[in-house]
C-alpha cells in the first residue's frame, strides 16, 4: 500500500466524493427510469392492486412487470453497487487521512445538539374531553 502525503489524501477525498456524489444521482436516474418502466406497464396492461403501491416478488400476477422491468431493475441494482463501492472508498480514504493527522475515531459522549426539554401540552377532542 502507497503511503500518502496529507495533500495526496485531501486531492483524493474531494475527487471520491465528487464520484461518490456522481453515484447517487446514477442511483436517482435509475430509479426514476423504472418507475418509469411500472408506470409504463401498468397504463398498458392494468395494476392488478390499484391501492398497494409496491411490487410483490411472490405474487404470480406480477410475473409480467417483473419480466418487463429486469433490465431496468438490474441497471439500478447496478448503480447502487457503485454508490456503495465509491462511498466505501471515500470512507477509506477519510481514515487513512485522519489516521495521518492524528484525530480520534472515538465518538462523542454528549448528543451533538442540546435541545430543550419538552413541554407537555394538554390535548382534547372538539368536545372537550381530555386524551392524556
Amino acid at each position: 500500500m502507497k503511503k500518502y502525503t496529507k495533500n495526496e489524501l485531501k486531492a483524493q477525498i474531494v475527487d471520491l466524493s465528487i464520484a461518490h456524489h456522481r453515484a447517487g444521482l446514477a442511483v436517482a436516474r435509475r430509479r426514476h427510469e423504472l418507475n418509469e418502466e411500472y408506470s409504463r406497464y401498468f397504463r398498458v396492461h392494468g395494476d392488478p392492486e390499484p391501492n398497494y403501491r409496491g411490487i410483490r416478488w411472490d405474487d404470480p400476477r406480477y410475473d409480467g412487470v417483473i419480466q418487463y422491468t429486469n433490465d431496468a431493475y438490474a441497471a439500478l441494482k447496478k448503480a447502487k453497487q457503485t454508490r456503495y463501492s465509491a462511498k466505501r472508498r471515500l470512507d477509506t480514504a477519510v481514515r487513512r487521512l485522519m489516521i495521518l493527522t492524528g484525530v480520534s475515531f472515538a465518538v462523542p459522549a454528549a448528543p451533538a445538539v442540546k435541545r430543550p426539554a419538552l413541554a407537555l401540552v394538554r390535548r382534547s377532542t372538539a368536545c372537550g374531553e381530555t386524551l392524556q
